[in-house]
């Protein structure tokens, strides 16, 4: 399938985080001394299930330092386009009817995202039938981990649920459904998006609590007149994405601690085999993605 990376600033928005960091945008804030953009980027290309790449961005020349998308786009495997104003217009332009769907939707602070939750995600994207998919991850499950790491989950008569910024279109009628991303997206944080995107009566049925996760995802499916259904994605760090100063520190702690159990793991590898601990590291953004 195709992956489309959201990566553009938001017009006339002035990002916080991407000022205390020194860049210009936020896809460019280093985790773990790699660009977000860098990890995503590098992630998909892993992925058996990703074909082409595409990045939607603003300006296009603020990747050229970017090692693993200037190696990805010579190899014909990442292409970047003009982002629109808003984010259903970004998606709207990415995607004429000529990519090979369906569609992976993510974006670039998605730094957490390994090829181990995009290949079970699409999995239960594909047995869902559906024509949207939005991968969610129980907040219980982030909080079990990570107490700090989800502060606005949404809440369902069920249970709460996070986001985690990995949707899957089935095709090009399913772009009806990122009609409701035109006004921002980011529900989380204003109850006037979700009114916006789903009407008055959602909106108080969501306020309320009392629907259950599966009964809202029928509601919004008839609001589209699609099939619209959440993807159970058991990572807890599958909804972590870097909005924040709170979030930047909790991503910038689990990549130093996954790059210390790979290192561990490397080593108890290595002590079995005296050879290969005579062969050179693999360098560049080609060596990145096949450590993946």
């Amino acid at each position: 399938m195709t992956a489309l990376v959201l990566a553009a600033r938001r017009p006339g928005v002035v990002d916080p985080l991407s000022q205390a960091e020194g860049v210009s945008h936020k896809c460019l804030i280093e985790i773990g001394g790699l660009p977000m953009i860098a990890r995503v980027a590098e992630c998909l290309a892993a992925s058996p299930e990703i074909g082409e790449i595409i990045v939607s961005i603003d300006d296009e020349a603020v990747l050229e330092p970017v090692a693993a998308v200037r190696w990805l786009k010579a190899t014909g495997r990442l292409r970047c386009v003009a982002s629109g104003p808003n984010l259903f217009d970004s998606v709207r332009r990415a995607l004429p009817e000529t990519v090979s769907w369906p569609v992976l939707v993510t974006t670039a602070d998605n730094a957490l995202m390994t090829p181990k939750m995009i290949a079970h995600a699409a999995s239960g994207f594909a047995a869902s039938g559906a024509d949207v998919g939005v991968a969610l991850t129980s907040t219980e499950l982030v909080w079990s981990r990570y107490p700090d790491g989800q502060r606005r989950p949404h809440r369902f008569a069920d249970g709460p649920v996070s986001n985690c910024n990995i949707f899957f279109l089935k095709g090009p009628e399913a772009l009806r459904a990122a009609q409701a991303f035109e006004g921002g997206g980011q529900f989380g944080k204003s109850k006037l998006r979700v009114l916006q995107a789903f009407g008055f009566l959602n909106l108080l049925l969501y306020l309320s609590k009392r629907l259950t996760l599966a009964a809202v995802f029928r509601r919004i499916s008839r609001r589209f007149g699609l099939t619209v259904a959440p993807i159970d994605l058991p990572f807890a760090e599958a909804p972590i994405d870097v909005d924040n100063e709170r979030t930047c520190r909790i991503a910038r702690e689990i990549v130093a601690a996954r790059a210390a159990e790979a290192e561990a793991a490397r080593e108890g590898l290595h002590s079995g085999d005296d050879s290969r601990k005579t062969r050179p590291a693999p360098e560049g953004p080609e060596a990145a993605v096949a450590q993946w």
